[in-house]
C-alpha cells in the first residue's frame, strides 16, 4: 500500500541497483585483464556481504512475524531464503576460483560459468524480493501498525555494523527518491552521532549526480539540527 510504512522497500531498492550492476559488470568484463577480474571479485563480495547480512536480519527480525500471522507465507520465504543462501555461497567459490585460475581455457570456461549462473541467481532474488514487498508487506501491514513496523525498522538497522551499513548505502542512496535521501539524512542530521551523519552525508555527495546533490545539500542546509 501507498502509505503504509514500507519496511523493505528502500533496502530492496539498493539490492536491485547492487545486483543489477553486478550482472553489467561480469558481462562487460574482460576475463583475461587480472585488473578486472580483481575488481569484479571485489565487487562481488561487498555485495555478498549485504546479501548475507539482508537475509541474517529478515530471519532475526521478520520471518518471526510472518510465522505468527502467515505461517506458509513464512515457510514459502524460509525456503527461497535457503535455496539462494546456498546458491550465493556457490557463487563466491566459483568466482574465488576464477580469480584465481592461470590456464585461458579454464578460466573462460569458469567466468562463463559465473555470468551464467550470477544471472540465475539475480533472477530468483529480484522475484523473492518482489514476493516479500508484495504477499509478505501484505502479512505485515494486515497486522502491524506503522509505529510497529518502523520499530522493527530501528532494530534491524541498530543490529547491523557501521561498515555493513556504509556497503548498504552505497547501493541504497543512488536508487532512492528524494524524499526517502532527505528523510534518511534528516532524521540522522537530528538524531545520529555527527561523526555518522558527516559520513553519510559525504557517501551522498559522493553517489550522486551533482544535481542531486545539490537539491539534497541546499534541502539539509536549511533543516535545522537537534
Amino acid at each position: 500500500m501507498h502509505n503504509r510504512f514500507d519496511l523493505l522497500g528502500p533496502v530492496h531498492k539498493g539490492l536491485r541497483h547492487a545486483l543489477h550492476g553486478l550482472c553489467f559488470q561480469a558481462g562487460a568484463m574482460d576475463i583475461d585483464d587480472a585488473r578486472e577480474t580483481r575488481a569484479f571479485a571485489e565487487e562481488f563480495h561487498r555485495i555478498a556481504i549485504i546479501l548475507e547480512s539482508h537475509s541474517r536480519d529478515e530471519d532475526a527480525h521478520v520471518h518471526h512475524l510472518y510465522e505468527s500471522f502467515a505461517p506458509e507465507t513464512a515457510a514459502k520465504l524460509e525456503a527461497e531464503h535457503e535455496t539462494l543462501d546456498a546458491e550465493l555461497r556457490a557463487l563466491q567459490d566459483l568466482v574465488k576460483t576464477g580469480a584465481a585460475e592461470p590456464s585461458a581455457d579454464r578460466r573462460a570456461e569458469l567466468w562463463y560459468d559465473v555470468r551464467r549462473r550470477l544471472t540465475r541467481f539475480a533472477a530468483g532474488y529480484l522475484q523473492h524480493l518482489e514476493r516479500e514487498e508484495g504477499e509478505g508487506a501484505e502479512v505485515l501491514w494486515a497486522n502491524l501498525t506503522d509505529a510497529q513496523l518502523k520499530e522493527v525498522s530501528v532494530n534491524i538497522r541498530s543490529s547491523i555494523p557501521p561498515s555493513t551499513m556504509m556497503i548498504f548505502l552505497h547501493y541504497m542512496m543512488p536508487a532512492l527518491t528524494f524524499k526517502e535521501r532527505y528523510d534518511m539524512l534528516s532524521g540522522m542530521k537530528q538524531f545520529a552521532p555527527k561523526e555518522a551523519y558527516e559520513a553519510v552525508r559525504a557517501l551522498a555527495e559522493d553517489r550522486l549526480s551533482p544535481r542531486d546533490w545539490e537539491a539534497l545539500r541546499s534541502r539539509l542546509d536549511a533543516t535545522a539540527a537537534s
